[in-house]
């Protein structure tokens, strides 16, 4: 018989068969589903992408495979997780306090609220205080991809980063993944989105995904948590606010910068208590 080891099982002739330990297992298995997730939504967004692209109004078969792409993160948790046997613990997380549901809601608007006011104290003029759903597509866009994505990023992805590296790097690395998922969505008539922009959106998902991290670690891991604060930015959607107002736009990255920093020591605070 071999002895177990730390990274395997040694045999008696001194041979080891190397057998990842489960953290290594569910990064790897974090790794591709964002592999998984980015290909599904790609291929089913390519086509509206570049139908825009070509100044054209895309057709309703063209758009219903846009509302598909919103599940792609969904479609890749369910089918490895299916293959794994962990769809209990990736779909079946839900009791938390109603409070959190409600901070997960309200979260994002009262973030973007005090960079509104310097914005105003600094003699700007906002186009709006705030970017509420308003036309059928947002209120679909609300409910598509808050449903359709949080069940892999922070359902599958999340934890199972967490595990390995830790909260504050896998909130990062699933921040950097969730916004090069949104790659062909962020496409416009005039072509891809400059580098400009995808440095700032880049940004911006990677400080919030810190923070969403935060409240669905403190919420006990609650989808209901989860879904609730990916809704929240869709009921104040900054990214609908005009380019010309650049600075308005640092002053939101600034505040979610001050908050993330916030959450990231909280998560820290929370590792190492757990490590007691």
């Amino acid at each position: 018989m071999g002895r177990l080891s730390a990274h395997g099982v040694e045999t008696s002739s001194g041979f080891q068969y190397v057998v990842p330990r489960a953290s290594e297992r569910g990064a790897r298995g974090a790794y591709l589903f964002v592999g998984l997730a980015c290909f599904i939504t790609w291929q089913l967004s390519a086509p509206v992408a570049f139908v825009i692209w070509s100044g054209e109004t895309p057709p309703t078969l063209v758009m219903a495979f846009a509302g598909l792409a919103a599940f792609g993160p969904t479609l890749a948790a369910l089918a490895i997780g299916s293959a794994r046997r962990e769809l209990p613990e990736i779909f079946g997380r839900w009791r938390t306090s109603m409070k959190w549901v409600v901070l997960g809601l309200l979260a994002m608007p009262l973030l973007h609220l005090p960079a509104t006011l310097l914005e105003v104290a600094l003699g700007g003029a906002p186009a709006q205080w705030f970017y509420p759903p308003v036309k059928p597509e947002h209120i679909a866009a609300l409910v598509l991809f808050s449903i359709g994505e949080e069940f892999g990023w922070r359902g599958f992805a999340h934890p199972r980063l967490a595990e390995r590296h830790g909260c504050v790097l896998a909130a990062v690395s699933v921040g950097l993944a969730w916004s090069a998922w949104h790659y062909f969505m962020w496409f416009t008539p005039d072509g891809p989105p400059a580098a400009s922009a995808l440095a700032l959106n880049t940004a911006h998902m990677v400080l919030a995904s810190i923070v969403i991290a935060w409240l669905f670690e403190t919420s006990g891991r609650s989808m209901a948590v989860a879904i609730a604060l990916h809704a929240s930015g869709h009921l104040d959607n900054v990214f609908r606010t005009p380019a010309s107002e650049l600075r308005l736009t640092l002053l939101r990255l600034l505040v979610l910068a001050a908050a993330a920093l916030f959450a990231a020591r909280a998560l820290n605070r929370r590792t190492r208590a757990a490590l007691l």
